[in-house]
């Protein structure tokens, strides 16, 4: 997907600074997609307010693995935000874009697809300082900032899901934005980030997936080294 094709589906502040940005594809190096999950036995944002860590990670020391398991009971709402991870260092700062130099991000578009046990797709939910682009989730996501350049401890948003009374794993994947025809990662100079991976969760059964690192151990020598020039 060339940027001249994305540029009208961003929007709001975004929208100012990718119109000028050259349709070159930099980017962070290597961004990774993670999938979180998180369940509840009532819907989490309605009528709200949804737990903190949702859309935000307190960026002190993490677990050892990102959250992509959880249990499932019946008639239960899971949660599912996307993490996006190993960006490069520093991250930019400044606002409007473009800012920088150094990683960080400030759009994704992707979709989201299940396998396994059915469950029944409840909405996609932005979090603060992000808003919902064009498109029908969940095959179609598209979210941006609005007021800065986003860290690896900010989510844009998070799937809702409602499962049945059959317990059996439930697999979401991230997949190609229907929309768009790519999975895209926006860094804080209006670039497309390419070498984009992504990882799946898994909700009920036994645990059969293996999580991804927290963003402390994502984080490269080569990256780390760069904090001290």
């Amino acid at each position: 997907m060339k940027l001249q094709v994305f540029l009208p589906m961003l929007f709001l502040a975004s929208l100012v600074c990718l119109s000028t940005a050259p349709a070159a594809i930099s980017g962070n190096a290597n961004p990774h997609l993670y999938l979180e999950i998180y369940m509840f036995e009532t819907d989490p944002s309605d009528p709200g307010p949804a737990p903190a860590y949702l859309c935000v990670h307190d960026p002190g020391p993490l677990q050892s693995e990102l959250p992509c398991y959880s249990p499932k009971i019946a008639l239960a709402f899971a949660a599912v935000p996307v993490h996006v991870g190993q960006l490069d260092l520093p991250t930019a700062q400044g606002w409007p874009l473009p800012c920088g130099p150094g990683g960080g991000f400030v759009g994704l578009a992707y979709g989201m697809t299940r396998t396994g046990t059915a469950c029944t797709f409840i909405g996609f939910v932005t979090c603060p300082e992000f808003l919902q682009g064009p498109g029908t989730p969940p095959g179609a996501i598209l979210a941006s900032a609005t007021t800065k350049c986003h860290d690896w401890h900010d989510h844009i948003g998070y799937t809702k899901y409602m499962s049945g009374s059959t317990l059996t794993a439930t697999f979401f994947d991230i997949t190609m934005n229907t929309d768009l025809g790519d999975i895209e990662v926006i860094d804080c100079q209006a670039n497309l980030s390419p070498n984009t991976v992504a990882t799946r969760a898994q909700w009920g059964g036994t645990k059969s997936i293996t999580c991804g690192l927290s963003p402390v151990e994502q984080t490269s020598w080569g990256n780390i080294k760069a904090l001290y020039r």
